[in-house]
């Protein structure tokens, strides 16, 4: 009985999987008209690494009858720009798939999408990241089916909908740094020039530590940042100053009036450590976001499960809730994939 179970159930996915077809797309230009339905899943994010020789974005479309109903977006990054082979090549995926249509078997659908993946990606990078995806166990079955391995991370999410107001939820030495600063002359400006941009890049660039695997983007990624997203207010950068000097800043991405999403933050907190520009700059993004009615403000993944200390316990005085959530990979050499994958397991 058990077995003719499990056999119908197969049956099923199989009789799913021959009804759509999955496609790689590496041009904007050949994609099918997509809706707008995720920020990380759009056709737009294109625009985002055109230009950028070391950047290779790609979109995987999920057909039904010709009719994209679900799509797949992410980018190859070259970590090295003069060695340009599988090793020195990673992929990274974002957030869940952007679904077109209503009731659709999502989970099975994204399995087709991820083997398309693990497949188009086998031979060109070294390794695949999926990261952001807020459940713990989304997916968890397409991702073991495809030998993916996982760590677990804390996602930071604050919600705007509380009868509680943003600073409300500030703990007591929030409050009184945002206040401090505020005495001593701290503002913010909106970037709506572009003549501001370079200082601005070379700026975040000396104050994040940027790991080797995690290379700072060149500044032609917040050329396309400013004229694909600022410009068509889906994106905003606010500059936090001092006596006309920066001193920090933070750069939101804008998904409709539903969830603002924190892409970077920065602060010159060892010049300036008694003015608090990075606190001030991120309570003014959180009262933006609530002002002009966004529902989320997501931190996305902020670090390791249980850390007790560094950034989730930083960014959770600012009233948000973490929530477990994993972060997904797979490397392209079977041996390194099986030990990484017995380790972490």
């Amino acid at each position: 009985m058990l077995l003719n179970v499990r056999n119908n159930y197969y049956i099923c996915i199989y009789l799913i999987a021959m009804s759509y077809t999955v496609k790689v797309f590496y041009n904007k230009k050949d994609l099918p008209e997509l809706d707008d339905v995720s920020f990380f899943h759009d056709a737009s994010l294109f625009d985002l690494y055109n230009d950028i020789p070391y950047y290779t974005p790609f979109m995987i479309v999920c057909f039904e009858n010709e009719e994209p109903i679900a799509a797949l977006f992410g980018h190859i990054m070259r970590i090295n720009r003069l060695l340009n082979t599988f090793v020195f090549r990673k992929c990274y995926v974002s957030e869940k798939p952007a679904y077109y249509k209503p009731n659709l078997p999502e989970l099975e659908i994204f399995g087709l999408l991820l083997d398309k993946l693990v497949k188009e990606m086998k031979t060109r990078v070294f390794y695949v990241e999926i990261r952001n995806l807020g459940d713990p166990i989304f997916g968890y079955k397409a991702f073991r089916d495809n030998r993916f391995f996982s760590i677990k991370w804390i996602n930071i999410k604050n919600s705007l909908q509380r009868k509680r107001k943003i600073w409300d939820q500030l703990s007591r030495s929030r409050k009184n740094q945002v206040n401090k600063a505020k005495r001593k002359g701290v503002y913010i400006e909106e970037l709506t020039d572009k003549d501001e941009l370079t200082s601005i890049y070379k700026l975040i660039d000396k104050n994040i530590n940027w790991k080797f695997s995690h290379r700072f983007p060149p500044y032609k990624y917040f050329d396309n940042f400013f004229h694909s997203f600022i410009l068509k207010e889906k994106g905003k950068i606010f500059i936090t100053k001092y006596q006309k000097k920066i001193i920090g800043g933070i750069i939101i991405g804008l998904h409709k009036n539903e969830t603002a999403y924190n892409l970077y933050y920065w602060g010159k907190t060892k010049s300036y450590k008694s003015l608090y520009p990075t606190i001030y700059t991120i309570w003014y993004a959180l009262n933006y976001a609530e002002e002009n009615g966004f529902n989320y403000f997501d931190f996305m993944d902020a670090g390791y499960l249980h850390e007790k200390a560094g950034k989730p316990r930083f960014l959770l005085q600012f009233g948000g809730k973490q929530h477990a959530t994993r972060r997904w990979y797979k490397i392209n050499w079977g041996w390194l994939n099986f030990f990484a994958s017995k380790f972490y397991d």
